[in-house]
């Protein structure tokens, strides 16, 4: 967290300009000034104008994470993917954060969202619960190249950083289900998008695809945390029938079907 704020901090004139865009569009928005300045002790609810609604755990990441998501608008390069789609598949949901802002932009979408870590799994469910309505399901599950038990690693207080790949201090065990079980077990004939923030595993999940479950998907967004990787990624997806955009600034792969 102390990195996040230092983060946000330093980039004060350029994160300035979106204090009118919160003001406008999240109710809340003071609690959520107060988490990023270290001052606020309780969990608080914040609601978009949209009909998103979140709480948020004081302390941690949350407070970043909905600001990308709510505010930076980080995924609105798939905005027009969500209004079509039937069905979406979020791998690393975190908190909800995601899923939440997709059923806002389209609330007939069927979502199955997969988090394995259990502090964010509680929270994840208490963020569905204030969004009811929603067709959300989550699953207990690290999506992975291959199912069984396996370490999951994490630092606390940056609940979005677990990860599968990279060791941090603290470890606990977890799920994982292969990334073409996933599909059987949410019975998904077709995934019209594949959301991927798993912090390292994105590489081996897409080896992982066989060409049947490849088929099936229609646009996938990814945040990619190893850059050397990203020419495999590339070429995963591009022999698969996608084109595909990278957004730099924001360490993310968007790719596509004709």
């Amino acid at each position: 967290m102390k990195i996040l704020r230092t983060g946000f901090f330093k980039g004060a004139r350029r994160h300035i300009a979106i204090v009118p865009r919160l003001i406008f569009s999240v109710r809340g928005w003071p609690w959520l000034l107060a988490d990023c300045m270290g001052l606020r002790r309780q969990p608080y609810v914040l609601r978009t104008r949209n009909g998103a609604c979140c709480e948020l755990r004081p302390g941690t990441s949350d407070w970043w994470i909905f600001l990308e998501i709510f505010v930076f608008g980080i995924y609105a390069r798939v905005q027009n993917d969500i209004r079509r789609a039937k069905v979406i598949v979020d791998v690393g949901a975190n908190v909800g954060f995601f899923a939440i802002y997709a059923s806002s932009i389209n609330c007939d979408a069927e979502i199955h969202s997969f988090e394995p870590f259990p502090d964010n799994l509680a929270q994840l469910k208490r963020n569905l619960l204030l969004n009811a309505s929603r067709s959300i399901h989550s699953h207990p599950h690290a999506v992975s190249d291959k199912t069984g038990v396996t370490t999951l690693y994490f630092t606390p207080g940056d609940d979005s950083g677990c990860s599968l790949s990279s060791p941090q201090g603290h470890s606990c065990s977890v799920q994982a289900m292969g990334v073409n079980e996933i599909f059987q077990l949410c019975g998904i004939e077709r995934c019209d998008l594949l959301k991927m923030d798993c912090e390292g595993s994105e590489l081996p999940i897409l080896l992982a695809l066989s060409p049947d479950v490849l088929a099936k998907i229609g646009s996938i967004i990814m945040e990619y945390h190893v850059p050397s990787e990203v020419d495999a990624i590339l070429g995963v997806l591009s022999h698969s029938g996608f084109q595909c955009e990278i957004l730099g600034e924001i360490k993310t792969i968007y790719a596509c079907r004709n």
